[in-house]
């Protein structure tokens, strides 16, 4: 697809872009508003788990039909109707009731920004060449950076405002009038544009059935077996998972095979060592993420008293680190990217070792500004992770399959996030509920994290690092 000099081309993108800060914002701003809307709805630990995971497993199993939905009906009309679906989404959850219709909305609501954010993609590839589709990718990556350090901040104050009484519901409506706007902008400023025909480019619809229902019959047991009292039914959906599981790879193979249509999942490029590796990577540093950005916030809240905009500020300068690290690593990513994955897992596991350490020492009287270094060494150490992950886990697959594994990896971003949520919420509030206290329950979820990072340092020499070409001599 060739890029075409649209003359509203920028502020087309600023248009997407606005979109995309919003899907970014509500993937991590809930997690300052846990308690807070744990406390307000009588949500049960596995509903409050299902709140922040709906949103990622939705999100994650249906990225890579959005873009392939793009393909076929154009980025325009599939990018408004998944804007129109997260913002009705977001509407629904500020007005929620209970906790089952939060996570009804909330899973809603990640569909929604599964639709949109491949389509921003899509238009940066159909409508900017060379030196300005870098700009434009650059633009791209900085709403992510920027997304990640302002949500926790933003979800604190939003909540400490409490605008007309809304409390934590206004970080779910201020999505309405915003999302209208970029509604309003996209109808004006967006072209269509359709892909050309290649085959037949029908979704996998089947393949997205068997993979959502693999991982809910895992996720939902997971969350909710605790409130339940762990019956014996509660195994029979955790054995259908993987029998969804491995009917949904039998699937993909089939359809593979047949050559007709494209799979949800090409199951071929796992035959790449270094796909695989960085796949199962991939899983392991996200599920990571998610379980200190769930336990942080719990503990900080209910263990020192901290409101949410104070929880925010100790979380920042790890947003902050990450941000700015990402950035400047990127470089490191082709020519040292396995030295770099390593120093990122062991400055990692320095820092839970350091959290670790400044409990021992502030505790029981800390007020939870001691964690800030631990925090931006976390933050630091992510970025070091992250960059060179994406470039090792994509550096042996071909050019025409880049795009169907950019999906699949970006896909296992958002499911990590919903698995590690699940985990991480299943160790503290097991630990805490337990009687242990709010300070073992962090103990035990960053525990579980260093395990983590170990299988990650045991992984990472399955990641192949990309082959350099011989540059030729010159004639005398």
């Amino acid at each position: 697809m060739e890029a075409t000099q649209d003359p509203r081309r920028w502020a087309a993108l600023a248009v997407l872009l606005v979109a995309t800060l919003l899907s970014i914002l509500s993937v991590f701003i809930s997690n300052v508003a846990l308690p807070v809307m744990r406390a307000d709805l009588a949500a049960s630990a596995g509903q409050a788990q299902m709140i922040l995971a709906g949103y990622n497993l939705a999100f994650g199993l249906f990225l890579v039909i959005g873009g392939r939905l793009g393909d076929l009906y154009g980025i325009r009309r599939v990018f408004l109707i998944g804007l129109a679906l997260f913002t009705a989404a977001s509407g629904a959850s500020g007005f929620a009731p209970d906790p089952a219709s939060l996570i009804g909305a909330r899973s809603v609501q990640g569909l929604g920004a599964a639709l949109m954010i491949p389509q921003v993609m899509s238009f940066i590839q159909a409508h900017f060449a060379g030196k300005e589709r870098g700009t434009a990718l650059g633009a791209y990556a900085a709403v992510g950076g920027f997304g990640s350090v302002v949500a926790q901040l933003l979800g604190g104050w939003l909540i400490e405002a409490d605008w007309f009484g809304l409390g934590w519901r206004a970080i779910y409506l201020i999505n309405v009038p915003l999302g209208m706007i970029a509604v309003l902008g996209a109808i004006r400023l967006v072209r269509e544009r359709i892909a050309a025909p290649q085959g037949d480019r029908r979704p996998d619809l089947a393949g997205a059935v068997l993979l959502t229902v693999a991982l809910s019959a895992l996720l939902f047991p997971l969350a909710l077996g605790q409130d339940r009292g762990w019956p014996w039914w509660i195994c029979l959906p955790l054995a259908a998972s993987p029998l969804a599981g491995c009917l949904f790879v039998r699937h993909q193979r089939r359809l593979e095979a047949d050559g007709r249509r494209q799979p949800l999942v090409s199951v071929s490029l796992f035959r790449r060592r270094s796909f695989a590796a960085g796949n199962l990577l991939i899983l392991l540093f996200y599920a990571n993420n998610a379980v200190l950005f769930i336990a942080m916030p719990l503990f900080l809240q209910a263990g020192p008293g901290m409101t949410p905009f104070e929880s925010g500020l100790v979380f920042a300068p790890l947003a902050l680190g990450f941000a700015l690290t990402s950035m400047r690593v990127g470089k490191l990513a082709a020519s040292r990217g396995q030295r770099t994955l390593i120093a990122g897992c062991l400055l990692l596991g320095a820092a839970y070792l350091l959290f670790f350490a400044l409990n021992a020492a502030f505790a029981p009287g800390m007020s939870g500004y001691e964690w800030i270094p631990a925090a931006l060494l976390a933050g630091v150490a992510m970025g070091f992770v992250s960059a060179p992950l994406n470039v090792l886990t994509l550096a042996h697959v071909r050019e025409d399959e880049i795009g169907t594994a950019s999906g699949v990896v970006t896909a296992g971003v958002e499911i990590a996030y919903a698995l590690g949520t699940v985990a991480g919420g299943m160790i503290f509030f097991s630990i805490a509920d337990a009687g242990a206290g709010y300070m073992s329950a962090f103990h035990g979820a960053i525990g579980f994290n260093l395990l983590l990072v170990l299988g990650m340092l045991a992984l990472i020499r399955n990641v192949r690092e990309p082959e350099r070409q011989a540059v030729p001599a010159s004639p005398d």
